[in-house]
């Protein structure tokens, strides 16, 4: 069994980390580094880790997450934030800055407006009925954060993707400590709890490949 699928059979859902063992400043740019590098619908990147190992911060949020003891017991937790439609607009500093790095170089003629502006048209007219803008922010974390758990499986450090909080008052919090951080801005797509198992790992149960994948 190759690394890659070992880190694959060793993440699991852990629940309960010990609190005597820290995870190194390097382990924590690795894991890092995985979810700034993982791929976006357009380039757009619609995220942003809010890195938390101060203890008292970490007690303070846990009642907000439902007393789930990954909240306090994990070595760092990482708020995943998704930016909100108010970033996706044309006067959106954001947006262009995003667009304007996949522009061709410079002396070569291109519009910004209308790139941004095709981007947005898309976003008014390609989604499907009920899905917004933030409804797709908020998809597209979902695909660093699994990135950054399998970097941190790769490594023996456990993980926990956490959906259970009271997103609101979550995001109330956040915005004492950093103002930019407000609900106007940016929701909470998941939070996930990094740290070392203090117990056993539970079995890891799977359908098999003929019952989740079809060929044709």
């Amino acid at each position: 069994m190759d690394k890659l699928t070992q880190a694959f059979h060793f993440r699991h859902a852990c629940k309960v980390f010990d609190e005597t063992k820290k995870i190194s400043s390097q382990d924590i740019e690795y894991i890092l580094e995985a979810g700034r590098t993982s791929p976006s619908s357009f380039g757009m990147e619609p995220w942003h880790f809010v890195v938390i190992s101060d203890e008292a911060l970490k007690q303070q949020l846990k009642p907000i997450c439902y007393g789930q003891a990954q909240i306090s017991s994990s070595s760092h937790l990482i708020i995943v934030l998704y930016r909100k439609a108010s970033q996706f607009t044309m006067q959106s500093e954001y947006l262009r800055q995003t667009v304007q790095r996949s522009l061709p170089p410079q002396g070569v003629s291109f519009d910004l407006d209308a790139a941004c502006q095709y981007f947005i048209n898309y976003f008014t007219n390609g989604l499907p009925q009920g899905v917004s803008m933030d409804n797709w922010a908020e998809m597209q974390c979902y695909i660093p954060c699994a990135n950054m758990m399998t970097a941190a499986a790769y490594h023996q450090i456990d993980s926990c993707a956490i959906g259970g909080f009271q997103h609101d008052k979550l995001m109330a919090e956040l915005e004492k400590v950093k103002p930019q951080f407000n609900n106007n801005n940016f929701g909470v797509a998941l939070c996930l709890a990094f740290g070392y198992r203090k117990n056993e790992q539970t079995p890891q149960y799977r359908w098999s490949q003929n019952d989740t994948t079809t060929f044709l």
